[in-house]
């Protein structure tokens, strides 16, 4: 059985954080956070995209446009000390970083084992990537890997299930024991998203046919 720590508790207490909202597909984008802050959710601007300056500039317009906190994602080419105070949720896609180096932040830290969520010190949430997202991940389904995570008596901390999350498996992830769930290509469509249709359509596994 799971006992959550009381002071993980009080860290995850809020009402946008059954879903968190990644800008998807690396990009960058204050819209759709702002979208999602209004939306109900937890917009988080991904930061580990190849583009460090547009990824500077969107930062910069969250913090203008958004009045609610939000988060970011970020690996090693991003410092606390760069993260206005508004970023109060902090996503670790680099398994170098450590909670320690985002201090007075809630860090969630991406893990695709249990191995990596024992060791994720420190931090007030874990993300379970399973093998449906992009990037780095392990050879573990979500939901294999949320079952085994959530199974584990040494881990305390509360899981949010990332890949291949849709309406009835979010309910499925929430119902099972995580404390939400994360999305992002789901979010490609969004007029806010503002991405080019080849790139949105070739990471939907769709065909652009077109007219002669």
């Amino acid at each position: 059985m799971r006992v959550v720590n009381p002071r993980q508790e009080v860290l995850v207490a809020r009402d946008n954080d059954l879903v968190i909202a990644v800008t998807p597909l690396l990009r960058p984008s204050a819209r759709v956070v702002a979208a999602a802050v209004r939306a109900g959710a937890l917009g988080v601007l991904d930061l580990t995209g190849p583009d460090q300056a547009a990824g500077r500039q969107e930062l910069a317009l969250v913090n203008e446009w958004v009045s609610s906190p939000f988060g970011v994602r970020v690996d090693a080419r991003f410092t606390n000390a760069e993260l206005p105070a508004a970023a109060t949720t902090v996503l670790l896609a680099d398994p170098t970083l450590s909670p320690a180096d985002f201090p007075d932040r809630r860090v969630l830290v991406e893990v695709t084992s249990v191995e990596e969520a024992r060791a994720a010190v420190g931090a007030a949430g874990l993300i379970a990537r399973g093998h449906e997202v992009g990037g780095r991940v392990g050879e573990l389904s979500t939901f294999v890997l949320l079952q085994r995570l959530l199974a584990d008596d040494r881990i305390e901390s509360p899981i949010w299930a990332w890949g291949g999350i849709g309406p009835r498996t979010a309910s499925a992830a929430v119902v099972g024991g995580a404390a939400g769930v994360v999305l992002d290509t789901q979010l490609a469509l969004l007029a806010e998203a503002d991405l080019p249709v080849e790139l949105t359509t070739s990471s939907l596994g769709w065909t652009v046919r077109r007219p002669r």
